[in-house]
C-alpha cells in the first residue's frame, strides 16, 4: 500500500457533544494522514435518528475547526466518495443494495423471528450458562416460504451467515497479532427491521465505498473486529489496516469523567485553553515523540507521528499537566498575540479600559500579566489591578494599616518617585527598588509588599517593577499622596 494513498476516517455520531477521547481519535487520524500526505475524511454516523441532533453535529464541526482538524472530505466540504452522512446513504439505498448482493450469494439470509422468540433463545442459553448463539431456525424456511412472508409484508431482519468454526486474526498496528474464535460468533444482523443497517455493517460498507486504507479508533472497537473482518472479506475492496488506541483514564486510573475535569471539548475552549496547547497535550496521550521534549509544534508532531510509537497501555489525562502546558504556550505569545487571545475573555469594562489605552501601555500590561495567566479566562483577575478607578483603590488602601517599617519604606519610595521622569520604564523602577533595598537594608519582600499594597490595595499581582511602570510616576504620586502618614513629612508632601 503506497503511503501517498493513505485515507483515514473520523466517524463520530452526532448524539452528544464532542468529547476529549473522541477528539484524541480525530487528532491521531489527522496526524497520520498528514504524516503520509494522505486524506482525512469526516463521516457522520447519524443512523440513530432519535438521538442525532443538528446542534451536536455543529458541536463536532466547531470542535474540529477550533483544533485545526479541518477534513479533506466530509458533509460540509464534499468529496468524490459522498454522501458522508449515513442517514443520506440509507436514503440512497447504499446498505440495502450491498445486503441484497450478500443474500444472492448465500452469505446472508432473511430472519422473521420475533423479539419474543429471540428472548426465549437468549434465556435458554443463560440458563445453560453458555454464550448465546442464534439458532439459525430462519434457515429452515424454504425459498417459497421466505417469499410468501415478504409478500405479506412480514417484518424481517437480514443476518450474515458466519463460519461454524475456525479462527480469524489480524495484525493490529498498535497491539500486534489478535485472534478470535469464530465458533463463539453468532450469525449477526446486518439490516434491521426498520430498513436501517446495523453499526458493523454500515461501517464496513462505508469504509469499502470510501476506499479507507487505515482505521484508527479506540480499543473498545476491538470486539467488533470479527464481524467487521468477515464483512470486509466478502464486500470486496482492500481490507484496511487497523490501529486501536488505548483508553484515556483519569489520574485515579478510572474511566475519564466529569469529576476529572471537563470532558466536552468546547468547555476547554471556553475555559481559556489555547488550541495549540490542547493539540500538543492530546498528541502525547498514548503516543511518545522521538525525544524527551514535550512542547512540540504541529509541524513537529506531523513529522514524527507513527502508530508504532502508540502505547498499548492506557493514557492518563492529567489536568494539571494541561494547565502547565497551556501556560507554556501563553508565555510564547508576543504582547500583541496575547492581547488578541485574551480580549474575548475580558469583561466589558476591561475591554473598554484596554481599548482606550495607547498601544505601548497595552503591551506593558500584557507583558506584566503574561507569567501569571494559566488559563485565558483568568484575565480579569490580573487586569483588575490596572483597571480599578482611583476611588476604588483609595477605598481599599484606606482600609489597610501599615507598620512603622512599612511607612518608612513608603516614605522613601515616595521621595524617589518624585524625582523620576514621566517616561520612567520598568528598568527605572527596578533600579529604584534596588536603591531602596540597599538604603534600608531590608529584604525585597519587606520592600515590595508595602509598596504593592499602597498603590493597588492588593497584596498579590504581577511583577512589581512591571506594575509600577504601567501605573507610571504620575499615578503613583497621586496614590501615595493620599496616605495619611505622609502629612507628617512636609518635604515629601505633594
Amino acid at each position: 500500500m503506497g503511503q501517498d494513498k493513505v485515507r483515514v476516517r473520523f466517524a463520530p455520531s452526532p448524539t452528544g457533544n464532542l468529547h476529549i477521547g473522541t477528539l484524541r481519535t480525530a487528532l491521531f487520524n489527522w496526524l497520520y494522514a498528514r504524516h503520509f500526505q494522505g486524506v482525512f475524511v469526516l463521516r457522520l454516523e447519524d443512523t440513530d435518528l432519535k438521538r442525532s441532533q443538528e446542534d451536536y453535529e455543529k458541536n463536532i464541526y466547531d470542535g474540529l475547526n477550533w483544533l485545526g482538524l479541518v477534513p479533506d472530505e466530509g458533509p460540509l466540504v464534499g468529496g468524490e466518495f459522498g454522501p458522508y452522512r449515513q442517514s443520506e446513504r440509507i436514503q440512497q439505498g447504499c446498505y440495502m443494495a450491498k445486503a441484497k448482493v450478500l443474500l444472492e450469494q448465500g452469505l446472508a439470509y432473511y430472519c422473521f423471528d420475533t423479539e419474543a422468540e429471540l428472548d426465549q433463545e437468549r434465556d435458554a442459553a443463560k440458563e445453560k450458562g453458555v454464550p448465546y448463539v442464534y439458532s439459525r431456525r430462519a434457515l429452515d424456511l424454504s425459498n417459497a416460504e421466505v417469499q410468501a412472508k415478504l409478500d405479506q409484508g412480514e417484518a424481517y431482519t437480514i443476518r450474515f451467515k458466519t463460519p461454524d468454526s475456525g479462527a480469524l486474526s489480524f495484525r493490529d498496528l498498535v497491539r500486534g497479532e489478535i485472534s478470535f474464535d469464530l465458533a463463539l460468533l453468532s450469525d449477526f444482523v446486518i439490516m434491521k427491521s426498520d430498513g436501517s443497517p446495523s453499526y458493523n455493517f454500515a461501517v464496513v460498507v462505508d469504509d469499502v465505498d470510501m476506499d479507507i486504507t487505515h482505521v484508527i479508533r479506540g480499543e473498545d472497537h476491538v470486539s467488533n473486529m470479527p464481524k467487521q473482518l468477515l464483512l470486509y472479506k466478502v464486500l470486496g475492496g482492500q481490507v484496511p489496516e487497523f490501529g486501536h488506541l488505548p483508553m484515556i483514564l483519569g489520574p485515579d486510573r478510572a474511566k475519564l469523567s466529569k469529576r476529572h475535569g471537563a470532558t466536552a471539548v468546547l468547555a476547554y475552549r471556553d475555559e481559556g485553553i489555547v488550541s495549540d496547547a490542547l493539540f500538543n497535550f492530546l498528541s502525547l496521550l498514548g503516543w511518545r515523540p522521538n525525544s524527551e521534549e514535550e512542547i512540540l509544534s504541529r509541524a513537529e508532531l506531523e513529522a514524527q507521528f507513527a502508530l508504532e510509537r502508540v502505547s498499548k497501555s492506557n493514557a492518563i489525562f492529567d489536568q494539571q499537566k494541561l494547565k502547565w502546558m497551556n501556560g507554556q504556550y501563553i508565555r510564547r505569545f508576543s504582547p500583541e498575540q496575547l492581547y488578541e487571545a485574551l480580549f474575548p475573555f475580558m469583561s466589558d469594562q476591561h475591554q473598554a479600559n484596554m481599548q482606550a489605552r495607547p498601544d505601548h501601555q497595552r503591551r506593558l500590561i500584557m507583558t506584566a500579566i503574561q507569567d501569571n495567566v494559566a488559563y485565558l479566562s483568568e484575565v480579569d483577575q490580573y487586569l483588575s489591578v490596572f483597571c480599578l478607578s482611583e476611588e476604588a483603590v483609595d477605598v481599599k488602601v484606606q482600609a489597610l494599616s501599615f507598620s512603622e517599617q512599612d511607612q518608612q519604606v513608603l516614605l522613601q519610595f515616595y521621595g524617589l518617585v518624585q524625582e523620576m521622569s514621566a517616561s520612567a520604564d520598568e528598568a527605572d523602577f527596578l533600579a529604584c527598588l534596588e536603591t531602596l533595598v540597599t538604603r534600608l537594608e531590608l529584604g525585597k519582600g519587606k520592600i515590595f509588599k508595602p509598596i504593592r499594597l499602597a498603590v493597588t490595595g492588593d497584596g498579590k499581582g504581577p511583577n512589581i517593577a512591571q506594575l509600577l511602570a504601567v501605573l507610571g510616576p504620575s499615578c503613583l504620586k497621586r496614590r501615595l499622596a493620599r496616605l495619611s502618614f505622609l502629612d507628617s513629612v512636609p518635604h515629601l508632601a505633594s
